[in-house]
């Protein structure tokens, strides 16, 4: 059995009190949430020596921009920026922290005990798979079927590709990606439902370019693509979450859509972990905390780091009393902010870091807020598959030895495709929305 070090064990357990407080703070209104923050980047703090070096210097690049313009905007007379810093982007970690206990029970212990399909069918259900796994349980979905498809043979470029298209692409619609709760943050008046009811067929239409260009003769046909086995009776956990965060948010849509998603999460763990597991649920639950929580010590720092940087954005907007971009936020402004999004996604920024920056921008505008959180939603999901700096791309390259400037190359030409699909969609968005665009 492995020995814990204690400093993983404490930061586990103070990414446990983070989950407890953003829910608590639901039925809490006066509860200080800078409280939730100093917990959540004591656990980020203690496990820092861990971090890789290039995210390491992420994270200090975005923490201390922030930190600065923090520092000039508290000096030319802005308020509460500290504890804006402290709060911003926490109910997102709680939220993430919470949905990485699904990975527990929402992929069927026996699975690899079964054969692996070949085919255009194999293809289908693995993306499908990917895609509705990874909605819930975010890249872990992905490390499972890339684990179990490279077991005895090297990963292939069209596996990837049909590993991480139909994954990243999910966070256009799933509330329990880091995306939606990132970019509810920037618009909080943006209509969840609405935001998964135009998700889902940019979804739909990005597997269907994934799909055509994998069954292409440049890919082999997908003749001999050997796929991940799914099966229907797996796919209860996303469908149970799903419906049960829209009811939630239907009965309560004051509450936050995090803590919803953190307690929902939470309480179907646990609860199917006492029915599968009995007396044995304490010590996977136990493990969980030790392990795998310490562990998302990468993604947590990247998205709290980004908080202090949006903090100092709107500091430095404040104090400068800069110009806003546009004069109104249309479908024709939304358009130009997704190709701006996805260009830089492409030279490496990380769409957390934009969305950061630009939300703080562009909310004097007024605009639509759902508009907004769409388009930064379809930035997410398209831009992030050609990313550098990506989790997902840097994952796959350096876990399965994958060329990772091939994957790069042919995700980008995907994500120039489902740019043209996206700028599409929002200009009918709007269209439908306020009789014109």
């Amino acid at each position: 059995m492995n020995t814990v070090s204690p400093r993983d064990a404490l930061a586990g357990w103070c990414f446990v009190a983070v989950v407890i407080l953003v829910v608590a703070a639901v039925a809490l209104p006066c509860y200080p949430g800078w409280i939730t923050g100093v917990i959540a980047w004591s656990a980020c703090l203690l496990l820092l020596p861990r971090l890789p070096r290039h995210q390491l210097l992420m994270v200090l690049a975005l923490a201390g921009i922030g930190a600065l313009g923090i520092a000039f905007g508290t000096a030319r007379g802005s308020d509460g920026l500290i504890r804006l810093a402290l709060t911003q982007n926490v109910p997102l970690s709680g939220m993430l922290i919470a949905v990485s206990f699904l990975q527990l029970i929402a992929v069927r212990e026996d699975s690899d005990a079964e054969p692996l399909q070949k085919g255009r069918g194999a293809l289908f259900k693995t993306m499908i798979g990917v895609h509705l796994f990874g909605a819930v349980i975010n890249y872990s979905a992905v490390a499972i079927f890339a684990d179990r498809l490279s077991a005895r043979t090297k990963l292939t470029m069209e596996q990837a590709m049909g590993l991480s298209q139909p994954f990243i692409v999910g966070a256009t619609w799933s509330p329990f990606y880091g995306a939606m709760a990132a970019v509810l943050t920037a618009a909080p008046d943006a209509s969840l439902p609405l935001l998964i009811f135009w998700g889902l067929p940019v979804s739909a239409i990005g597997m269907a370019v994934t799909w055509f260009t994998l069954t292409s003769e440049r890919h082999g046909r997908a003749e001999n693509f050997v796929g991940y086995p799914l099966h229907l009776e797996a796919l209860w956990v996303p469908a149970v979450l799903a419906v049960g965060v829209l009811l939630v948010h239907e009965w309560q849509p004051r509450w936050s859509v995090m803590a919803i998603i953190a307690a929902m999460a939470s309480l179907v763990t646990i609860v199917t972990l006492l029915v599968r597991s009995g007396a044995q649920a304490g010590a996977t639950l136990l493990r969980h905390v030790h392990t795998r929580l310490p562990g998302m010590n990468g993604e947590l720092t990247l998205f709290l780091a980004a908080g202090i940087l949006s903090a100092g954005m709107s500091g430095t907007i404040d104090a400068l009393d800069l110009g806003l971009p546009f004069a109104r936020f249309g479908a024709f402004e939304a358009s130009i902010v997704l190709v701006v999004m996805n260009v830089c996604a492409w030279l490496g920024l990380h769409p957390i870091i934009l969305v950061s920056v630009l939300g703080p921008w562009l909310l004097p505008l007024q605009p639509n807020q759902t508009l907004l959180a769409m388009t930064f939603l379809m930035s997410w999901g398209i831009g992030l598959t050609a990313c550098p700096m990506s989790n997902t791309m840097l994952g796959m390259a350096g876990r399965y030895d994958l060329p990772f400037g091939n994957l790069l190359a042919l995700n980008r030409r995907y994500s120039i495709k489902m740019t043209m699909v996206c700028v599409a969609v929002i200009h009918v968005y709007v269209a439908i929305t306020s009789g014109g665009i």
